[in-house]
């Protein structure tokens, strides 16, 4: 398995602008990735929060980051609760949070976790495998107009009504219980993309829904903005437009902040082609000002 390469490393960097002795939070930690990067920046001498919900992801970054595990506070948790994280820790004000909003290979390629659709597995798309409902329980049980709303909102399908209805029907031929299943029967439906696999957006929309992503998104993003010392600072790495939105209109609408990426910064050309799950990423920064 390729190991997984993060994005925008020497722009996170500078934006987050990491210094020995300050104390930073890689809100969506996956695999560490970035995380390593903050560390040998500060010669591993920061103290570095690492959150996230997947039991899996947790493990591979304590393996990942073993040479800096005396700098490392590892949290099973989500990046919404991140008041109350920071209150249990006891620990100073932090300087700088990321927020990666992506997958890395390993979710998307683990078949187990039930995320991606070229490999085979479970329908199950949540983060934290053991709490909410799973995919198979939305595409199994959901009634058509339900499933056509969430397929709308969350993956901006124009024809949600007719993909709902046909779900609904292949449904009572067989129970959809793979990830295979899906991704192969949404490539029947005539759903037409640039470049991208039918099942893209169905799946996207899904997984959004199943994790509740956008809510935690904001509730992250602004509890991130009371936390931080004055001049800490606030990236976030968005995949789609509906997180970008987001990030975008809270750096606008947020009093104590001052935005520091007039427009988003994205791969260059070279990173686009090297690394292609970078090629819809934006990246927004921000400072605490007060």
């Amino acid at each position: 398995m390729r190991a997984h390469q993060p994005v925008m490393v020497d722009d996170v960097i500078k934006y987050l602008n990491p210094q020995p002795g300050h104390i930073y939070i890689d809100a969506t930690c996956g695999t560490g990735n970035h995380s390593y990067f903050i560390l040998r920046k500060t010669s591993g001498r920061c103290t570095l929060i690492c959150i996230d919900k997947d039991p899996r992801a947790i493990m591979r970054a304590r393996s990942y980051l073993k040479e800096f595990s005396e700098n490392v506070i590892f949290v099973r948790d989500g990046f919404e609760n991140i008041l109350e994280i920071v209150k249990n820790l006891k620990i100073d004000i932090p300087s700088g949070i990321l927020f990666d909003l992506g997958f890395s290979y390993e979710q998307i390629s683990n078949g187990s976790a039930g995320f991606g659709f070229r490999q085979d597995g479970p329908l199950d798309m949540r983060f934290d495998p053991e709490t909410g409902i799973s995919a198979r329980d939305v595409v199994n049980n959901f009634s058509v107009d339900k499933l056509a709303e969430l397929l709308k909102k969350y993956g901006e399908l124009k024809n949600s009504l007719r993909i709902a209805r046909l779900i609904c029907e292949e449904r009572k031929r067989r129970k959809f219980e793979t990830t295979r299943h899906l991704s192969d029967f949404i490539a029947t439906c005539g759903i037409s993309g640039k470049g991208i696999h039918p099942a893209t957006r169905v799946f996207q929309a899904i997984r959004i829904y199943v994790n509740n992503e956008l809510e935690n998104l904001s509730a992250g993003l602004n509890s991130a903005a009371k936390i931080l010392m004055q001049g800490g600072r606030i990236v976030v790495i968005s995949y789609h437009s509906l997180e970008d939105r987001i990030v975008k209109n809270f750096m606008r609408k947020t009093h104590n902040l001052k935005i520091l990426t007039k427009k988003p910064i994205v791969p260059d050309e070279y990173e686009k082609k090297t690394n292609p799950s970078s090629r819809s990423a934006k990246m927004r920064a921000a400072e605490v000002i007060s």
